[in-house]
């Protein structure tokens, strides 16, 4: 069985040598400047990309730009290439084989009926 005790707060010790979790990062938070730390959380994503054509020198900037639209161009170029191509080949391919196939499974069977109907003469 189990007994509870009721603690009174005036008995319990506040200065003990033991941090609460909210000491810990009070203690951290107080070493770091506010100042900075209100700039960080506030910036988004797209000021900080902003920010880095203070850092990039334009040449390279304007190459990066060109390359990535060369990419997206033939990459473009190419999908469209490969989707016109893969409908030319599939509806040629269901234009000359489906026929083919039909016209070999008629035969097959052109062959088995005659070779039924010989047996049933030959008997």
């Amino acid at each position: 069985m189990v007994k509870l005790v009721e603690i009174d707060e005036a008995d319990y010790d506040s200065d003990s040598q033991y941090t609460t979790d909210s000491e810990s990062s009070l203690s951290v938070h107080e070493n770091v400047d506010s100042d900075f730390e209100d700039d960080y959380m506030d910036e988004s994503l797209l000021e900080r990309i902003a920010a880095l054509k203070d850092i990039v020198p334009i040449e390279q900037r304007h190459a990066v730009s060109r390359l990535a639209s060369q990419v997206a161009y033939w990459g473009d170029f190419g999908m469209r290439l490969m989707g016109k191509l893969s409908w030319v080949v599939t509806t040629s391919a269901l234009l000359v084989v489906l026929p083919l196939a039909y016209e070999t499974d008629k035969d097959k069977m052109m062959a088995q009926w005659e070779s039924e109907q010989g047996g049933a003469q030959g008997q």
